[in-house]
């Protein structure tokens, strides 16, 4: 711009001193068009509306398509349009994401962008930015969007069989012999009819067999609370297996949840000191730097727990947590930081920890907390040479633990 306007300011003292008729033509001509394309380029960019349209959530292995619409509500056209998306390295499906456009007047065009999610995380997109000029050269302006887009991408959810663990696994319900309420898919017997009763308890096969309605008798049942706790501090992860374990624990957290809301429709509550970037400011919750997968400069603070509730607006909060959620470089081992957590528990709540090892520390704590009358299931997801002893000790301590450990799916997560 400014190298045009001295340009025009020395012909304009050419033509002064030397008289030259052809020099007015030609300032007269560049000029005109200097201060036409200025006019067109940034009326019609001023009139530029951009939108980019994704789905903000997936799973690893799913492709997202992000189409950026670019529509023109001038009725002058933009000769070209450069648009440069920014994309963190682990969505990229392509070297470049660009591309450059030819925007007709009051028109809508877009561009699609393919984000390639192979690693659960919270990622940010954007800003968008879009450049263009005159084709003279003359003018060159740029526009950039005021904020990114967040994508999740959820942790992988597999079956109890792909974790090693039995398909009966004691999490949720148990028996109970006060009725608090029947469970209808565990039948119990028939008697007669009473006033009252439900015509849905009715057993038709069996009143007509006895010649008098029978209705069907249940088994009682009482649902109780389920508590994950997902153990991210660093130290207690081998160091050639940290990013393995640490990741196939978030799976193994995420797939409990998925199965107890899902299959077993209990109310599952999560428990992490793993680091989220987006937890809420507290005196007792201090920002810690790092937070975000691949993002070295980002905060982020211990996450907050997760209430127990249920279904599946639920388990997707469960599940975005676990997307979000990091490493945390903690002094406390487990045996002393969950024991604060637990405080607060109902009777009878089931508490499933996600931890690589447990210590004789860890078990008797864990045991104090059996006593208190919680059930207790360890899932460790990290290689123990010594499980068999633990795991017998902790029968009779009253804590179930369980190995979940899959070499392959380890291997699988830590390369993706």
């Amino acid at each position: 711009m400014h190298s045009i306007f001295w340009a025009l300011i020395v012909l304009s003292l050419v033509a002064v001193l030397m008289r030259m008729d052809w020099v007015y033509y030609l300032i007269y001509v560049v000029g005109g068009v200097w201060l036409f394309s200025h006019w067109w380029i940034r009326r019609s960019l001023g009139r530029i509306q951009v939108h980019r349209a994704v789905e903000n959530r997936a799973f690893p292995g799913e492709i997202l398509t992000a189409q950026v619409h670019v529509r023109n509500h001038s009725r002058l056209p933009l000769p070209w349009l450069h648009v440069q998306e920014k994309v963190p390295f682990a969505l990229r499906d392509a070297t470049n994401y660009r591309a450059v456009l030819s925007v007709p007047g009051q028109s809508d065009i877009h561009c699609d962008f393919d984000y390639r999610c192979t690693k659960r995380g919270y990622y940010e997109v954007g800003p968008l930015s879009l450049q263009t000029g005159d084709l003279f050269g003359f003018v060159g302006t740029e526009w950039q969007e005021s904020a990114s887009q967040s994508i999740i991408v959820y942790p992988q959810v597999v079956s109890l069989e792909q974790l090693g663990l039995p398909s009966r696994s004691p999490f949720g319900g148990r028996a109970s012999k006060q009725r608090l309420f029947e469970d209808p898919a565990r039948l119990a017997g028939v008697r007669e009819y009473a006033a009252g009763d439900s015509m849905r308890a009715i057993h038709w096969k069996a009143s007509a067999r006895e010649g008098d309605l029978q209705v069907k008798k249940f088994q009682p049942a009482i649902d109780l609370n389920v508590v994950l706790v997902l153990d991210l501090n660093r130290q207690a992860y081998p160091v050639l297996q940290l990013v393995g374990s640490s990741e196939w624990g978030i799976v193994v957290a995420a797939s409990i949840a998925s199965h107890i809301i899902g299959q077993q429709r209990q109310q599952v509550g999560l428990i992490t000191n793993g680091l989220d970037p987006l937890a809420t400011i507290g005196d007792n919750n201090p920002i810690v730097e790092g937070a975000v997968a691949g993002q070295d400069d980002s905060e982020g603070r211990m996450a907050d727990p997760i209430p127990t509730r249920n279904g599946r607006g639920h388990l997707m909060s469960i599940l975005t947590l676990l997307a979000r959620i990091q490493l945390n470089d903690l002094e406390q081992p487990l045996a002393q930081w969950l024991p604060g957590q637990l405080t607060n528990l109902e009777w009878g709540t089931t508490v499933v920890v996600v931890t690589p090892t447990l210590d004789e520390k860890g078990l008797w704590m864990l045991h104090n907390a059996y006593r208190r009358g919680s059930d207790i299931v360890v899932l460790l997801t990290a290689p123990d040479a010594d499980f068999k002893n633990m795991q017998a000790r902790g029968e009779k301590l009253g804590v179930q633990l369980y190995q979940a450990v899959w070499e392959k799916d380890l291997q699988a997560v830590s390369d993706g």
